[in-house]
């Protein structure tokens, strides 16, 4: 087990569910832990590394061309913020209407056209089923042709430790809207589905593939959406593709059961000018007394973006601690008294010393400097995001007949420009931040400030440039009197 998993009460505890050391949990909260206590991975985790260059091969789930987030554009902002030394290259292998079947034509050369984004790929997530319970296709056709895909990428030299085999994301056949006046379902795809989840872990077991599973947990995470509002959903209007949230909620699902891991960075600040750091630099600690500290703080992360959809995920649990803790702690504060937290000069929030001393989440904030960062990365991952899709549509007309092979060539021409440099400017972002650090400062609420900053500083500084320009005045004056007597 990897030292940030967490029991079920101290999981109760970062969830806000369950304070320490209070009442125990209701029935509600134990279901969150067990949800999330049943995806961690069984055996060690299977986490992308650097250098790698990963494909996801799937249907119009994963190429996404209805919406700027992505599950795979979420899973790329975390690693990107986590790692920002690593250089990691995700591929979108998505194309709309495609079976796995259709897969293994267009990747065996039968299609008639080659996908050269699948060149060079040495690791690959495989996502399909919802075409195939769309279209009645039996669980044993659907396995079968999972089974072909994997072969081919066995002959490409990905063996089966670095394939993710994913159960798809659901069908909502249980939104109000899919029934009848009398209460009969008028559609029943993800019945269909249902048989592939198990059927296709069975073949991960098999074949010694990692797996996945989307379908369970969106359908947990949808249960809960309906239990609030009966007609609303994880998905657009055709029950189908997720929505903007649904891809958060598929994205954080992927990344949890890979054993990702939600520390950005740990800072204590202890007594005097002590500090415990991990993954993190601090220095230039100053107290006085507990009305107000400041020290220079240097993270080797960034949180993750937290877009308006990862904030409303957080409505139904706070899946944001749970992908990205920024951890700040300070012992030694009036646990009772307010303190003001500036960082980089900008106000972040209040909070009480009892809080700083239990320890707060950056990632929540919005005047976290690395925050900014991420946001600026996240927009740059979905122009990529977008660029991957666009190409993935001359993919698709080519394999239909509508478009030749020499459209493709040029397509793809452009996207790896594009995507080249996309990848290019995300990391750039994320180093530059973090080699670079910023000034956190903890002043109490009647402690006196200036921009942020203590005005006994400031008046220190006045002090110096006072005596110092005093001093100067006086040598003139000399020099002046010596001329005169000369």
């Amino acid at each position: 087990m990897k030292k940030w998993r967490v029991s079920i009460v101290s999981l109760l505890c970062a969830l806000c569910l369950l304070p320490a050391g209070k009442a125990m949990a209701s029935e509600t909260e134990v279901d969150v832990a067990e949800q999330l206590e049943s995806l961690m991975p069984q055996g060690d985790s299977f986490m992308f590394e650097d250098g790698d260059v990963v494909g996801f091969i799937g249907d119009s789930i994963t190429q996404v061309n209805y919406t700027g987030i992505s599950y795979q554009e979420f899973i790329y902002n975390y690693y990107i913020t986590r790692h920002p030394d690593w250089d990691l290259e995700f591929r979108n292998l998505g194309t709309s209407s495609f079976t796995a079947a259709d897969a293994v034509k267009l990747y065996s050369g039968q299609g008639g056209i080659t996908d050269p984004t699948i060149e060079g790929i040495n690791k690959a997530v495989i996502m399909f089923g919802m075409n195939e319970g769309l279209n009645n296709i039996s669980a044993d056709s659907y396995i079968q042709s999972i089974r072909q895909l994997v072969s081919l990428l066995n002959e490409r030299g990905i063996e089966n430790e670095h394939i993710i085999l994913t159960a798809p994301t659901p069908y909502d056949q249980t939104r109000s809207s899919n029934y009848t006046e009398d209460g009969q379902m008028i559609e029943q795809t993800d019945d269909l589905i249902s048989q592939y989840v198990p059927a296709l872990k069975e073949l991960a077991e098999e074949l010694g593939t990692q797996y996945v599973d989307l379908h369970t947990p969106m359908l947990w995470v949808n249960g809960i959406v309906q239990s609030r509002i009966a007609d609303d959903t994880l998905t657009v209007t055709d029950n189908v593709h997720p929505n903007a949230m649904g891809n958060v909620f598929a994205g954080f699902f992927f990344l949890y059961q890979q054993g990702a891991g939600n520390q950005v960075a740990s800072v204590r600040i202890g007594a005097g000018e002590k500090a415990e750091a991990e993954n993190a630099e601090i220095t230039r600690i100053r107290r006085k007394d507990t009305e107000y500290l400041s020290f220079l703080y240097q993270p080797g992360s960034l949180p993750i973006a937290v877009s308006y959809e990862l904030e409303q995920a957080g409505q139904y649990f706070p899946v944001i601690d749970q992908i990205s803790w920024e951890n700040l702690a300070i012992d030694e504060l009036e646990p009772e008294k307010n303190y003001r937290l500036f960082l980089d000069g900008v106000l972040a929030g209040e909070f009480t010393g009892e809080e700083l001393g239990e320890g707060i989440n950056l990632t929540n904030l919005d005047g976290n400097p690395g925050k900014e960062t991420a946001e600026t990365i996240e927009s740059l991952n979905q122009q990529w995001h977008t660029a991957s899709s666009d190409y993935r549509e001359v993919v698709r007309s080519a394999y239909e007949g509508k478009a030749e092979q020499k459209d493709v060539d040029a397509a793809y021409e452009q996207w790896e420009t594009v995507t080249v440099r996309l990848r290019g400017q995300m990391y750039e972002a994320a180093r530059t931040y973090s080699d670079k650090g910023y000034r956190v400062e903890v002043a109490a609420e009647d402690f006196p400030l200036w921009r942020g900053r203590g005005t006994w500083r400031f008046a220190v500084l006045a002090a110096v440039i006072l005596a110092a320009a005093g001093g100067g005045l006086l040598i003139r004056k000399r020099k002046r009197r010596r001329t005169e007597e000369r």
